[in-house]
């Protein structure tokens, strides 16, 4: 089965792998529901407690030479 991981302390979406359904209980932090699509600037949080992900803006440092 398609699993996406995610921070278990924030929710930032870490990756994807696969993993036998037998498993799934036994891993913290990941989900079968698959994050929506994002573009640069956005980051996927998933929340355990409305099982759904969500994009956040990243805040852009525009002055990178400090």
């Amino acid at each position: 089965m398609r699993v996406f991981y995610f921070s278990p302390e924030s929710g930032v979406y870490q990756g994807e792998g696969f993993l036998d359904e037998r498993d799934l209980e036994t891993v913290d932090a990941l989900t079968p529901i698959a994050p929506p699509r994002y573009r640069k600037g956005e980051v996927p949080v998933f929340s355990v407690t409305s099982q759904r992900w969500m994009i956040l803006k990243v805040a852009q440092n525009t002055n990178l030479s400090q």
